[in-house]
């Protein structure tokens, strides 16, 4: 039904990012087509907007659609969009590369026409502008998830702000979309993550906005904001020192919210942890340099290289910079910008006198007053219930030390039990008064006693749950932790944690994960150290890391099913241990624990326990083999190479020092990756590990590879060969094999490449369990020997079985180094079309692992000349 005048809908526009690309045929496009149809609709119903409702628009990529006025606009921000991606994901996780989707979704609403020739009206054009976008492209482009979203001034200011189903604004990141000569509002979200969008060349469009919101419980405070408007306008570094809860990060946010507008390169903004918990600066760098438009995969591992991009970037621009939490005065000038009109604020629990030398200005950021206390407690606990206690009121202001967190903590209690009276909670901090100077940062300032509260009113179970975690060595746990900790099961664990959470001594930061608060941390070890013997404390560590070794042990077992893992020595085996139904599951499982795993590594290093240390990073192995991540992998193996280091385990030594070797051949610095090579071949000498010493032996050859020293490499390929034979390593076998033919291949020997390759291919398909990874490696060099001697139909063939097994086993890496084969063939012969095509595709898979082949690839790509 047609209808005469425009009416107000909601306008859903969708489009397949890279629809066109040359490496999708008719046949992909087709079934792209059909799949994102097929897609969005069941996202639509699921999410309870009728499909059949709706009026549709075919657009060829993709499609816009009215949504009835009577159905919410909710629905199409939560859970609509969350649907959609998570769909998507897991259609992208089995389908080739070609017929993988990534979808812009732009939601607006106005007034839209409908009539014989189809949808009109300026609404409907700004809906698409906001599609076609290029800051929702360049977010799509870098994103963790297969979907952004673009949202409308007009949808964020009736949904998003009003945080409707618990949307978070926090999560949608502002941008300006040039619309013909006009400029129109817009947000950008990227569902189901926390991450913000990386929009590339902002500096040119659009300015980093990372300032967290303003905290709606800020009150007054005129004196200490006036103070900071005179410092800023004196100084380009400002501190904001006072104890800890006393409510410097509100402050700053608050004030930064006030002349945000005066700096208009942007804001950035990162927490440093605190002195307990620094984070380490190569973090903060990273997600600046890609806050201003820096790719991901362009981001320098080295941290003095992160610094001088920074400082490059930042030069000469009006930015302000919020650092919170700050642990050191080297920290801030490690980040200072490098520009005079640029603010730098930083808050921190320590005074950081050391930063007058820099010309900082200090703001003192002190205890509420009184009736400031009493306005907070009336926004969170409620106008009517403080004014029917106005006493008690001000009597619960005086007992929190004036600590914002501390009242936050005193009203939240006060909302979850709304029969409790103001009276009730004031007698039960009064009880607590003599325990104040056990969690004192000054002489007249404590958040213990509101702290205390909560933790008295914990069962017996809970209360030492929650001391005993207080000591755990990484940011976030899931419930697994908390029962290892208590050694006992999940389900008897599980009820605890939601007594902790109920209390507010947890923070829940997703689906079985939490944390706590810096400071409710600190009270937690406070409690441990005093009510819990140093044994205990010991033993509740030890339970944490060996969790941690069993889990990561359990995920590598099925990463990497044929290797040999050394020993284990977990003395505290949990009483569950954590299982996965794949290697899939094993091995984001890895990825998604790294941090914590790393932060248990130098825990067990802390406290001597050389043989955790070694043992937690060896069982990472099979996460780096497969997804890099060079940063982590080389703070596992400095902490695994220093704890073995001399010891008594000289096979841990040996194996900590390979896998640095390794690392370092990775990253294309192999003088040094010999170093750690030999290190690790004098010790399998030493040991007689015949198995081992042809390994290494075999390792030389891959760093000689690289250096260009091709018949060296044959040599040692060979001499590891003839090791493995004479063992009866039937795998390694199968390996050496694959080896000598890839540098024959180097060397312009592609014959006798042949020969060896389809031997490797033989040995490796024997084997039992099977290694499809590896064969498939074994027929990518028996495709590139091929192109070696002109037998082009074959190579195609062996080329395209690699290809299609890499894809089964899920190894970009391995997918990446097809088509780069498959771009020689090409180019051999004489198909310059198709090799560009196929070099183009191996330069963005490349770009995107962080592999340093992809300067090879660059200049193949050039060699080609002009397209």
């Amino acid at each position: 039904m047609h209808h005469q005048y425009p009416t107000h809908r909601s306008v859903v526009a969708f489009d397949v990012e890279g629809f066109s690309d040359p490496y999708r045929d008719d046949g992909a496009q087709s079934a792209v087509r059909a799949r994102v149809y097929e897609l969005v609709r069941e996202a639509f119903d699921s999410a309870g907007v009728p499909w059949s409702a709706c009026t549709h628009e075919d657009r060829g990529d993709g499609a816009i659609v009215l949504v009835p006025a009577e159905i919410s606009k909710v629905l199409l921000l939560d859970p609509l969009p969350g649907h959609l991606s998570a769909a998507l994901t897991e259609h992208n996780r089995g389908a080739p590369l070609a017929h993988r989707i990534r979808l812009r979704l732009a939601v607006h609403a106005g007034e839209i026409s409908v009539d014989q020739h189809g949808l009109s009206g300026t609404d409907l054009v700004e809906a698409c502008r906001l599609l076609d976008a290029d800051q929702l492209r360049d977010a799509l482009r870098h994103s963790p998830v297969p979907l952004a979203l673009a949202v409308s001034g007009t949808v964020y200011d009736g949904i998003v702000r009003h945080r409707h189903r618990g949307i978070d604004p926090a999560t949608y990141h502002p941008v300006t979309v040039e619309v013909k000569r006009t400029r129109l509002a817009a947000w950008i979200h990227l569902p189901g993550t926390a991450t913000p969008p990386v929009i590339a060349g902002a500096a040119a469009r659009d300015s980093p906005r990372q300032l967290r919101p303003d905290v709606t419980s800020f009150v007054n405070r005129v004196g200490e904001l006036a103070e900071l408007d005179r410092a800023h306008r004196r100084a380009r570094l400002v501190v904001l020192v006072g104890p800890p809860g006393v409510g410097k990060t509100a402050f700053a946010l608050h004030w930064a919210h006030r002349v945000r507008e005066r700096y208009e390169d942007g804001q950035l903004f990162a927490d440093l942890g605190g002195p307990g918990r620094p984070v380490e600066l190569a973090e903060v760098f990273g997600r600046f340099l890609r806050a201003l438009g820096v790719a991901p995969q362009q981001v320098p591992l080295d941290p003095d290289e992160q610094a001088t991009m920074f400082r490059s970037l930042t030069a000469g621009r009006r930015l302000m910079m919020l650092l919170d939490n700050v642990a050191s005065a080297e920290q801030v000038r490690t980040l200072l910008p490098a520009s005079a009109q640029a603010l730098t604020v930083a808050t921190s629990r320590s005074q950081l006198g050391a930063l007058i030398a820099d010309g900082a200005r200090f703001v003192q950021v002190d205890r509420l007053a009184a009736g400031d206390g009493v306005a907070l407690l009336a926004r969170t606990v409620g106008r009517r219930r403080v004014d029917a206690e106005a006493g008690p009121a001000r009597q619960l202001v005086t007992l929190c030390g004036g600590l914002p967190i501390a009242l936050c903590v005193a009203a939240a209690r006060l909302v979850s039990r709304p029969k409790w009276t103001l009276e009730k909670v004031v007698a039960d901090l009064v009880d607590e008064q003599r325990r104040l100077a056990r969690l004192s940062f000054s002489d007249d300032l404590s958040v213990k006693a509101v702290f205390d509260v909560s933790y008295h009113a914990l069962s017996s179970p809970a209360a030492r749950l929650y001391r005993l975690l207080g000591l755990h060595p990484g940011n976030d746990f899931d419930t697994g932790v908390a029962a290892a900790v208590l050694h006992t099961s999940l389900p008897d664990a599980e009820p605890l944690v939601d007594e902790l959470l109920t209390a507010s001594l947890l923070e829940e930061t997703g689906e079985d994960q939490y944390r706590f608060h810096d400071l409710i941390r600190l009270h937690a070890q406070s409690l441990a150290d005093q009510l819990d013997s140093p044994a205990e404390r010991l033993l509740a560590v030890r339970r944490m890391l060996d969790w941690y070794l069993a889990s990561a042990t359990e995920a590598g077992r099925l990463v990497t099913p044929h290797r040999r893992v050394p020993r284990r020595d977990i003395e505290h085996g949990p009483v569950e241990e954590v299982r996965f139904t794949d290697h899939t599951e094993a091995l984001d499982w890895l990825d998604r624990q790294r941090r914590n795993l790393l932060a248990a590594a130098r825990t067990a290093h802390e406290h001597g326990l050389a043989a955790t240390t070694w043992q937690l990073a060896d069982a990472m192995w099979g996460l780096f083999l497969v997804r890099t991540h060079y940063h982590d992998w080389m703070q596992f193996d400095l902490l695994a190479v220093e704890a073995t280091r001399g010891g008594p385990d000289t096979a841990a030594e040996a194996e900590a020092q390979d896998r640095l070797g390794l690392l370092f051949h990775a990253l294309g610095r192999n003088d040094e990756a010999l170093e750690h090579m030999r290190r690790a071949a004098g010790l399998w000498e030493h040991l007689g590990d015949r198995h081992r010493v042809a390994g290494s032996t075999e390792r030389f050859g891959f760093a000689y590879l690289d250096q260009g020293r091709t018949e060296l490499a044959i040599e040692h390929f060979r001499r590891a060969l003839a090791g493995y034979r004479e063992v009866g390593e039937t795998r390694s076998v199968g390996l050496a094999l694959i080896s000598v033919a890839r540098a024959l291949v180097e060397a312009g020997r592609p014959a006798e490449a042949i020969e060896h390759a389809l031997a490797a291919r033989a040995e490796l398909a024997a084997l039992t369990p099977p290694d499809p990874y590896n064969l498939a490696r074994a027929v990518l060099v028996l495709g590139r020997a091929r192109t070696g001697t002109g037998a082009w139909a074959q190579a195609r063939t062996d080329l395209e079985e690699t290809l299609a097994a890499m894809r089964t086993v899920r190894s970009p890496l391995g997918e990446a180094d097809a088509h780069w084969a498959m771009a020689e063939l090409h180019e051999r012969a004489g198909e310059p079309t198709l090799a560009r095509e196929s070099y183009l595709l191996t330069e963005a898979m490349l770009t995107e692992l962080g592999n340093p082949g992809v300067d090879r690839v660059r200049a193949q790509l050039d060699a080609l000349g002009p397209a």
